[in-house]
């Protein structure tokens, strides 16, 4: 009865084209919207009907046809899985170890103890700088503590016995400890002419020359560096500071050496640059063969999302209709071995990653979607799956 129905209702259509063309232009100028309608619910209800017949009929066009040709595609099972995402920034590689060595004495440099590349201990003697004669001072200073010395000491005596006046007794007691405040100071300065290793490390480059001129806090004598331990510095937008903090897993990679070292985020700042609304963070990294150099680029991937049982699908099976909602094709097997019939699935993303999204609403697990193909069917296409 149906295919009468729809047969008679191609005859009308076709039949009365003309005048039902320049009715509608009539009801258009009288402003007839209810008739309009009207007439727009009629097609629309006979195109309805004639599409599904018509679906029947590839149907059964397409089970009775051994050589029927059908879009190929392969499958994707909803499964559950860990899911990450991950932020990237740019990055710098520093160490807190690298200092320029400037000297605390004013001097001609008399000797230096090291050469360019040498590993050094801390406290380990580097270079000297000419003392002036500030040493022949010293020895003689200390000689004068030591007379000093002696003279309080008995000076002393002779005050616990009622002998001699205070007056004697206080003037060599302040003669002695001004004596030794005399030798301490000029220790001091004969210790600034000695130039020792901070830390360990390694003598990077020597600057000065030995019989340089030295300025006190100006004159650059020698670079030591320590890359045992370096860290990654990098500034991330303000948005994210709710989803980093100390211990956050990060994963480090130096593109220049081929290199990845996963770490964890050691350090937050507590200040938001108000030129770029940033803030800096710090993830360490261990130099174990010594091949990462200061000032190196490097990027970090910075975990904000982690789920342990998520529902997830590649990004590229993704589709979105007019209205902006997002929909993949879901698989049902068909009496035909080997073909399946596919149907529109509306689903609600979640977090994405580089090639991932998750999916928080529309799939269940053991769902199958079209993988390689998804972008050539169509909702209620019969299909062959491939390997």
């Amino acid at each position: 009865m149906k295919k009468i129905y729809t047969l008679l209702l191609i005859i009308i259509i076709s039949g009365c084209n003309s005048s039902r063309n320049a009715s509608i232009e009539s009801l258009i100028e009288l402003g007839d919207l209810e008739e309009l309608k009207k007439r727009k619910k009629e097609y629309v209800d006979a195109m309805n009907t004639m599409k599904v017949e018509l679906n029947d009929i590839n149907n059964g066009i397409s089970l009775l046809d051994e050589n029927e040709r059908l879009t190929l595609v392969s499958k994707y099972e909803i499964q559950q899985t860990i899911f990450n995402t991950y932020i990237e920034a740019q990055a710098n590689l520093k160490t807190r170890k690298n200092v320029l060595i400037l000297p605390e004495f004013q001097g001609t440099l008399e000797k230096v103890f090291v050469s360019e590349g040498q590993k050094v201990k801390k406290g380990q003697l580097l270079a000297e700088i000419n003392d002036s004669g500030l040493n022949e001072q010293y020895e003689q200073m200390v000689i004068q503590a030591e007379f000093a010395k002696e003279n309080f000491e008995r000076t002393q005596r002779l005050w616990d016995n009622n002998i001699g006046s205070e007056m004697q007794y206080l003037k060599s007691k302040t003669d002695y400890e001004a004596s030794k405040k005399m030798v301490d100071q000029m220790k001091d300065r004969l210790l600034k002419t000695k130039i020792y290793a901070p830390f360990d490390g390694e003598i990077d480059e020597i600057i000065s020359n030995v019989g340089s001129n030295l300025i006190p806090g100006v004159s650059q004598i020698l670079r030591l560096v320590n890359l045992d331990i370096i860290y990654a510095e990098s500034f991330v937008s303000e948005k994210y500071i709710s989803f980093i903090g100390e211990g956050t897993e990060a994963i480090v990679q130096i593109p220049l050496l081929n290199m990845e070292y996963r770490s964890s985020v050691n350090q937050t700042g507590n200040f938001i640059n108000p030129s770029n609304r940033t803030f800096r963070i710090e993830v360490p990294v261990e130099n174990f063969d010594n091949r990462i150099k200061q000032n190196l680029d490097a990027k970090i991937k910075i975990n904000i999302y982690k789920k342990d049982d998520a529902i997830v699908i590649p990004l590229r099976i993704v589709r979105e209709d007019a209205l902006g909602k997002n929909f993949v094709y879901v698989m049902s097997e068909d009496n035909k071995e080997g073909v399946y019939l596919t149907s529109k699935q509306f689903i609600t993303l979640g977090n994405k990653s580089e090639d991932k999204v998750e999916v928080t609403e529309g799939l269940a697990l053991g769902d199958i979607v079209v993988l390689e193909g998804a972008y050539s069917v169509e909702d209620s296409q019969r299909v062959k799956l491939i390997d």
